[in-house]
């Protein structure tokens, strides 16, 4: 019986008594078919069911929510939670279903992941009192609810006094839609890195694309047909792609003439040449605390708002300033 529970993944038995069963049967190979073995325990059909509703605006969104709804299934999972995902693009009659459908789900537990618009996003609030807010710190107007996102204004700074200490001095700021809140975020994080050096916050420093990579390599080609020279740009990953590909076109060297640092630590940033620098928005950290949210931390259910610390990662895209 111990064996046949440990093969159905039921929470009834130990740790460490799972650990030994799971070795051997790995070792043999062993797969339990179907039908085979005791029914089920009653405990193990009371899985947790939990809602993930998602919505992405760009290509590098949705790689980013990709990795992290994986990363949460797989932890919810060994949780003993049964994992229903509804995706939205944002079209309004697509939406509507979406928002019908998820309401037939009997979930205890709802995600909102990604940058929703603002009425689809009170919208689903509305109807998933308690829903919790991934990868989206949420608006002041939203009626009360619990969030977990990134500390993206510590990442902006994170990314701009590095370029700083690189010696850099005339850095460029990509980013994607004005109203966004990440492009709000990295805006305050860039502000509040220069203001704390005493230097002057260029308004035509500051550009305004969409978020990808084709987008920017437009607004920085646009900057170059002006005259303008820069030593430095910071953006996010998929956007610094397209930057740097049009930096290259033109023959200005990365790093010895224009430093880039992109944030997000998406996985294309190991495969540019050179190798992007980034200030990683770590996922698999995320899904970990919004697993520990819904099982340890918050078992009164009372919204809350935790942002997650970024990390520096520097690779080729910059280099440190030659010591005097």
């Amino acid at each position: 019986m111990t064996v046949s529970r440990v093969l159905r993944q039921s929470p009834l038995v130990k740790a460490t008594t799972s650990e030994r069963v799971l070795q051997v049967a790995e070792k043999l190979g062993y797969l339990r078919g179907a039908r085979m073995g005791r029914p089920a325990d009653r405990e193990q059909q009371k899985a947790k069911r939990v809602l993930l509703i998602c919505w992405s605006s760009g290509h590098s969104q949705a790689l980013y929510h990709a990795g992290l709804i994986t990363a949460l299934e797989q932890r919810l999972t060994a949780r003993n939670c049964e994992c229903l995902l509804l995706c939205g693009n944002g079209d309004y009659r697509g939406f509507l279903r979406m928002l019908e459908a998820a309401k037939r789900r009997a979930a205890e537990i709802t995600f909102i992941i990604g940058d929703f618009p603002l009425p689809q996003l009170n919208a689903i609030v509305a109807a998933f009192p308690g829903a919790i807010l991934l990868d989206n710190p949420g608006e002041s107007s939203i009626a009360a609810f619990t969030s977990l996102a990134f500390d993206n204004t510590a990442a902006a700074c994170l990314g701009v006094e590095h370029l700083l200490e690189c010696g850099c001095s005339d850095i460029i700021l990509c980013l994607g839609h004005a109203d966004h809140f990440f492009s709000r975020e990295l805006l305050a994080g860039y502000r509040k890195t220069l203001q704390a050096r005493r230097l002057d916050i260029r308004q035509e420093n500051i550009l305004y694309t969409d978020f990808t990579s084709d987008g920017a390599a437009a607004a920085i080609s646009a900057l170059l047909d002006s005259g303008r020279t820069f030593d430095a740009v910071f953006s996010n990953d998929e956007m610094a792609a397209g930057i740097c590909r049009t930096l290259l076109s033109r023959g200005i060297g990365i790093p010895s003439q224009v430093q880039i640092c992109g944030c997000d630590n998406l996985p294309l940033g190991r495969l540019l040449y050179p190798s992007l620098t980034t200030v990683s928005l770590d996922y698999d950290a995320l899904a970990e605390e919004a697993v520990a949210l819904i099982h340890e931390k918050n078992s009164s259910r009372l919204p809350i708002k935790l942002r997650l610390p970024p990390e520096l990662i520097v690779r080729e895209s910059t280099r440190p300033a030659p010591h005097v």
